[in-house]
């Protein structure tokens, strides 16, 4: 089961947006996926067309109690694709867990308790911050995806990240492997050009083939609680989103 998080140390890079649209395209190609919200925010599930105000149980429950997998995951309309939905009761985990030993284990133990064959990949939304929770992510995950939107400050975002893996792999021996670097948010400038250059030269391997565009029918789908693919499958932005899943998908470690 491969689990992947979303991750980068700045907001607005399109974590979200990857990873609930590559979760949605992967379920299409006829994988089972669970998609993990770990953002206080709660917009997977948003994006899912999961209304997850006032949810319970949610996420929450499952790291810092005892409700089990069963009692947290979700259906979405999406065959094939769970929710472990997210709220803001999520920002009580640092303190509910702070005496536990396993506190940054908690994510990757649940994780563990998954029979075997039950989802093929596991998909996790993590927040735009470092914190407790940003430790259970990486530590949960065994490869990680980093949006970086071609802005500079979402550049420094992203060799904060590539930092944080490097102290993770000195600290705890390993670290989750970097799967692919996708250049989010693309305009035609020359600024743009520019990030996406200084991103090819750091990650010549793992830089994306393919950039995520601006478009407005994203934001249109999520305002409606639809992924790209259900809301205009024909859109520049499906075409973009698709081909970055399928890459994913392509970039399997061997097992």
């Amino acid at each position: 089961m491969r689990r992947i998080a979303f991750v980068n140390e700045k907001g607005g890079t399109c974590k979200t947006t990857l990873c609930v649209n590559v979760a949605a395209h992967l379920a299409a190609r006829g994988l089972r996926v669970l998609v993990a919200d770990l953002d206080t925010q709660g917009h997977a599930g948003k994006s899912l067309g999961v209304d997850v105000r006032g949810l319970s149980p949610t996420i929450h429950d499952l790291l810092a109690g005892d409700r089990p997998m069963d009692a947290i995951a979700v259906r979405t309309p999406i065959q094939g694709l769970e929710l472990l939905p997210a709220n803001k009761e999520l920002a009580a985990f640092p303190v509910a867990v702070a005496s536990s030993p396993d506190r940054a284990e908690r994510l990757a133990r649940r994780l563990d308790a998954i029979p075997a064959g039950r989802y093929d990949a596991v998909l996790i939304d993590a927040p735009p911050s470092v914190s407790l929770v940003t430790e259970n992510v990486l530590v949960a995950a065994s490869e990680i995806v980093i949006p970086v939107a071609l802005t500079y400050l979402a550049l420094d975002g992203c060799a904060e990240m590539v930092q944080s893996l490097d102290a993770m792999r000195a600290a705890r021996g390993r670290a989750p492997a970097l799967t692919l670097v996708v250049p989010t948010l693309y305009r035609k400038t020359q600024l743009a050009d520019e990030i996406v250059a200084r991103l090819r030269a750091r990650f010549p391997a793992e830089l994306s083939a393919h950039v995520l565009g601006w478009s407005v029918k994203i934001d249109e789908a999520q305002s409606h609680g639809r992924t790209i693919f259900e809301y205009a499958p024909r859109s520049s932005g499906a075409r973009a989103l698709a081909a970055i899943a399928d890459e994913i998908l392509a970039r399997a470690p061997a097992a």
